[in-house]
């Protein structure tokens, strides 16, 4: 037992150092892997002293009684993430296509002016959608974080602009600084304008892990969403839906 504990925290460190290596981006997805590893094999080193000094004597009535405290939040706090994470991925599929006058892209951070290749991909997304559907507008959601040149907005507005996407289609919102903002922002920007009615539905163009509570904030800002998933890669599967379990949890008690 303390040999797979070992080599699981191994394996999870790998994991992070190769994200790191590969430009996985530095977030919870990345590091999560390799914070668990490095606690497994603490843990291994620690179970024998454990063992041998806590649950003797005295000690052992107050350690049984936080190893059941400790297993029952552990088993809620699974049973929470099988469930989470079955709505994530039963919602990374496009829904059924439809004719919208209107898209929502989020932002995905950008490397200077350059878009990430996270955003390139959602971009792509947009990019066919729009010139399947010439009378589509787009907002393009993204305000301007650490390590970037211009905000998010106006690095996918350029891009779009330079695949050959007319200006007058493209609607910035370059504030929000979180996927709540995102929507709640885009939509006061929609209000606004004479042909949007609150009853249509909306495209909206994230990553497939992230199109789940995507989808639950702009319901609750009043929007109509049809998700449209841009691919991960499986190289970073594993990290970025269990990362975005946490992003959910987060999402249910604080963004409303």
């Amino acid at each position: 037992m303390t040999g797979l504990l070992y080599l699981s925290g191994i394996l999870g460190i790998i994991d992070t150092l190769l994200l790191l290596l590969n430009n996985g981006g530095v977030n919870l997805g990345t590091f999560l892997p390799g914070v668990a590893g490095g606690l497994l094999i603490l843990w291994g080193f620690v179970k024998p002293f454990f063992q041998k000094y806590m649950l003797v004597g005295k000690n052992r009535l107050w350690v049984l009684k936080v190893r059941k405290v400790v297993i029952s939040v552990s088993l809620i706090g699974l049973f929470s993430f099988l469930v989470i994470e079955g709505g994530i991925i039963s919602n990374s599929s496009p829904d059924p296509a439809i004719e919208v006058d209107y898209l929502i892209i989020l932002g995905a951070g950008l490397n200077g002016e350059q878009l990430s290749w996270t955003l390139w991909e959602r971009m792509q997304k947009g990019l066919d959608y729009m010139e399947e559907h010439p009378k589509a507008k787009v907002v393009l959601s993204g305000g301007q974080g650490p390590g970037e040149k211009i905000s998010e907005a106006e690095g996918m507005r350029r891009f779009l602009v330079s695949q050959g996407i007319a200006d007058e289609r493209i609607i910035k919102e370059d504030q929000s600084t979180s996927t709540m903002e995102n929507f709640r922002y885009s939509k006061a920007i929609l209000v606004r304008r004479p042909d949007f009615q609150d009853s249509e539905r909306i495209a909206v163009i994230t990553n497939d892990f992230h199109l789940f509570r995507s989808k639950m904030l702009a319901r609750r800002n009043g929007l109509i969403p049809v998700g449209i998933p841009s691919p991960t890669p499986w190289y970073l599967v594993p990290n970025v839906y269990s990362r975005e379990y946490f992003a959910v949890v987060k999402s249910l008690i604080f963004d409303w």
